[in-house]
């Protein structure tokens, strides 16, 4: 099995601070939500089941819940324009924005011993406490990406910048389970 992307998220700085409460009334999409008692960002979505935007008042904004690097950056495109025709922001503002994270899946040929591969990998990179989580937590220093490892094989990579630091981190992983067996 291959490495497969299931959320890229990307944060932008708008360069203005905003009025998040005149945001939200002036928005045209019926998928907004703003509650400061509850959360002071405001939370919008350009489609009813779209990816997440996240707003606060200083004018960053986080983008979540995107299936794909493509998704991300037509989302961010769309959501500017949104702010552009909204007034909010001049038309083509060069706004900064990057990928914060790419969460991956992918799976290990085969069931794995959580507790020897615990040692296997050593102490100082995992942890593992199954009473807490069911899942190994293991952080490789040398790979920007930490890898959440469950028993039967499954495996969550967050952290990575990139798909292929996320291919990177499977690999790693994977040839290190291939030497402990």
């Amino acid at each position: 099995m291959t490495v497969e992307i299931t959320n890229v998220v990307g944060s932008g700085d708008l360069g203005v601070e905003l009025d998040v409460e005149a945001v939200e009334a002036d928005l045209s999409t019926p998928y907004s939500e703003y509650d400061p008692s509850n959360y002071h960002g405001l939370y919008v979505r350009l489609e009813e089941d779209g990816p997440l935007i996240t707003i606060y008042r200083s004018g960053k904004y986080i983008i979540s819940g995107c299936s794909s690097k493509e998704l991300l950056h037509e989302t961010n495109e769309a959501f500017q324009r949104l702010l552009a025709d909204l007034d909010v922001i001049e038309e083509n503002a060069q706004i900064g924005f990057t990928i914060q994270n790419v969460v991956c899946t992918a799976m290990l040929d085969e069931p794995v011993s959580l507790n020897a591969l615990t040692i296997g990998l050593g102490l100082e990179v995992t942890e593992y406490e199954p009473e807490q989580f069911p899942g190994l937590v293991y952080r490789p220093a040398e790979i920007g990406a930490v890898l959440l490892v469950f028993a039967n094989g499954k495996m969550v990579i967050t952290g990575a910048k990139n798909v292929e630091t996320a291919e990177s981190a499977y690999k790693n992983l994977q040839s290190k389970v291939h030497a402990l067996v």
